[in-house]
């Protein structure tokens, strides 16, 4: 791993589909030259949250191993995010003790296989990211990754329009914490409209 611990304002916002719509959008992505393909990954997600709805990630896949924290509830466009590199999978068994024993809750896991594409938008580079993340649903997030929280002003109205670009809906905060909420209840929440 020769990555390093970065802290970013993360500055995004989703679109959920049903599978139709996921195939129309990777074939568009797979086609259209704007979109550059960068990286491709299956990821494995263990998440703990905390009362304020704050959370703490362990991720794994074959190319990264790491921790993540994410300040603030997922219905904000802009999060704080603190990502640190981990060695090995034993890590993750350490900070599994640790988490197990604080006032977290733990949540249900997810298997996320994404790609990710760069398309510039008024001289900005910004991630288009599909994703498949099992029983729980299609995605894109159209993402920025900024130095200061104040940039989302800059960067919420270009978002917008690479969604637009992709004749993609926004999904509404509160009712993607309520797939959440059901996912982490056990249901499979793949079809939606």
């Amino acid at each position: 791993m020769d990555s390093k611990p970065e802290i970013f304002y993360e500055i995004e916002i989703k679109s959920v589909f049903n599978a139709d719509k996921y195939q129309e959008i990777k074939t568009l992505l797979e086609t259209d030259p704007r979109f550059r393909l960068y990286n491709e990954d299956s990821i494995y997600t263990l998440f703990y949250k905390d009362k304020t709805g704050n959370d703490v990630r362990l991720r794994n896949s074959d190319k990264i191993i790491e921790f993540v924290y994410k300040k603030g509830l997922v219905t904000k466009y802009c999060r704080k995010e603190v990502k640190i590199p981990l060695e090995n999978l034993e890590q993750i068994n350490h900070f599994i003790q640790v988490f197990d024993n604080l006032p977290l809750e733990k949540q249900r896991g997810t298997l996320k296989h994404k790609k990710e594409y760069w398309f510039n938008y008024n001289g900005f580079d910004y991630c288009v990211c599909l994703q498949f993340i099992e029983d729980f649903a299609y995605i894109v997030e159209v993402e920025f990754l900024a130095q200061k929280e104040e940039e989302s002003e800059i960067h919420i109205p270009n978002i917008l329009a690479v969604m637009k670009e992709l004749n993609l809906q926004p999904i509404d905060g509160e009712k993607f914490m309520a797939r959440v909420f059901d996912y982490i209840n056990g249901a499979n929440t793949l079809n939606y409209e």
